[in-house]
């Protein structure tokens, strides 16, 4: 039988582990050597699976709502100039505005799915 001679190998052979740190307190030369490369896999991921990124995504909403539905929410959330506002990109609102815009269609959302009947 081949196998029953072989020796026992307590210590592990492979390949070594690269440590967190070095002794003298240095960050590791192979991670940081990585650091870019893994940050754009990580980037690849992210767009792969979520399609595009939140705010990509907030945009492309953003336009899809019909003119009137945008002066209605704009009206809603407290917006002094409507009118002049529906024209803007998503991501040319302040975040003050974005927020309040947000809070007004989260409660729009909410009223409206309170509605069974009419919606049948």
């Amino acid at each position: 039988m081949p196998g029953a001679d072989a020796p026992e190998h307590p210590d592990f052979h492979g390949p070594p582990k690269p440590t967190d740190h070095i002794s003298d307190g240095k960050p590791n030369p192979f991670y940081a050597a990585h650091a870019k490369r893994i940050a754009q896999l990580r980037e690849v991921c992210v767009v792969g699976f979520f399609g595009q990124r939140s705010e990509l995504l907030e945009e492309a909403e953003w336009r899809s709502l019909p003119y009137m539905l945008r002066f209605f929410v704009l009206t809603d959330a407290g917006l002094c100039d409507p009118d002049g506002a529906m024209r803007r990109n998503w991501r040319e609102y302040p975040e003050a505005e974005r927020h309040a815009i947000r809070a007004t269609l989260r409660a729009w959302i909410r009223e409206l799915c309170a509605l069974g009947s009419l919606t049948r």
